[in-house]
């Protein structure tokens, strides 16, 4: 941008003094010519200048470790005319091992629909952002830019190879399951059915089987008294090794949802040591959870959750499974 500008600008000086030494029209021609050159490219490239918008496209599908994925950021015009040049600042930054980069883009006389690609490095599990800076337009001339309104940020979820557990022995529990404390919602599958007492709330009123037996019928959710499972795992060390054990993690987490068995992940932030709870009954809540695992860093050392102990409810029991980058350790 500024080398333009300097060339242009000795380009204009020596018509200039050209014509000052000079009385022949040649002179004059050149420097008028000169002197109109940004006016002439300015108007030229502002209306596909003023038009232009910026698109950033993250890799499509699930990427796990070690895929190939690549972001792209293509700058389109609303008018049918080319823009000639635009020029930005890149951030990648990758959450999980606390570090960002930063590059220059920029790009001349593209065809529509082309745009700037570059490669994310899926190495390790981590959560990687992209934000564009500084995004601007240029004329034909390179002399004038217009900033462009940046997009939205993308997010790239790099992650784990999920292995598969070995004979994974499960308490089930004991007898069918009971009934929940009141003030839980009965919209569930597993309910039982029974007269009407004071108190219930009608939205537990099973309308059907009251008007079949001409009395008031309400559902009574029963709960589950199987064993919760709990896995914790330890969030600091090598990002090796916080690889392998995220990768006994998911597919430990993808046996038990196999199985219908909602479960507990905790661990403990390697700073303060506060325990991190999150519950995966679904697909959808597991991605939550890898989310959570990888926004904050992972140092070399940090505080064992094993050195908390596991808070539960009174009346709840647990099924607790210490996941390392070796093998997946039963706890007692």
């Amino acid at each position: 941008m500024w080398g333009r500008r300097a060339l242009y600008a000795l380009l204009l000086l020596c018509t200039l003094m050209g014509q000052l030494l000079d009385v022949g029209y040649l002179f004059h021609f050149l420097f008028f010519a000169v002197l109109s050159l940004p006016a002439l490219g300015l108007a030229v490239s502002l209306p596909a200048m003023l038009g232009a918008r910026a698109e950033l496209s993250a890799p499509a599908g699930r990427i796990r470790r070690g895929q190939a994925a690549a972001w792209k950021l293509r700058v389109v015009s609303r008018s049918r005319l080319p823009l000639a040049r635009w020029a930005g600042r890149l951030c990648l930054t990758d959450r999980t091992a606390g570090r960002s980069v930063r590059r220059r883009l920029a790009m001349s006389h593209a065809i529509p629909g082309a745009g700037r690609g570059w490669g994310v490095d899926t190495e390790h599990c981590g959560l990687v952002e992209c934000r564009v800076e500084r995004l601007r337009v240029c004329d034909c001339l390179g002399l004038f830019t217009l900033p462009v309104k940046p997009p939205e940020p993308g997010e790239l979820l790099v992650q784990p190879l999920p292995v598969a557990p070995g004979r994974l022995d499960l308490p089930e529990g004991t007898g069918r399951p009971v009934p929940a404390p009141r003030g839980r919602s009965a919209s569930g599958e597993d309910y039982d059915l029974r007269p009407f007492r004071e108190g219930d709330s009608l939205r537990t009123v099973h309308w059907k089987m009251s008007a079949k037996r001409d009395e008031l019928v309400t559902r009574e959710l029963l709960e589950d008294r199987r064993p919760v499972p709990v896995l914790t795992f330890d969030h600091f060390g090598p990002r090796s090794r916080m690889d392998r054990t995220l990768d006994r993690l998911a597919g430990l987490s993808a046996a038990l949802l196999e199985r219908e068995r909602p479960h507990e992940v905790r661990w403990a932030h390697p700073a303060t040591g506060a325990v991190r709870r999150q519950t995966v009954s679904c697909e959808r809540e597991w991605m939550a959870c890898l989310r959570a695992i990888l926004f904050d860093p992972v140092p070399d050392q940090g505080r064992s959750v094993l050195d908390q102990p596991l808070a539960v409810d009174r009346d709840t029991a647990i099924h607790h499974i210490h996941v390392t980058g070796e093998e997946a350790r039963r706890e007692p």
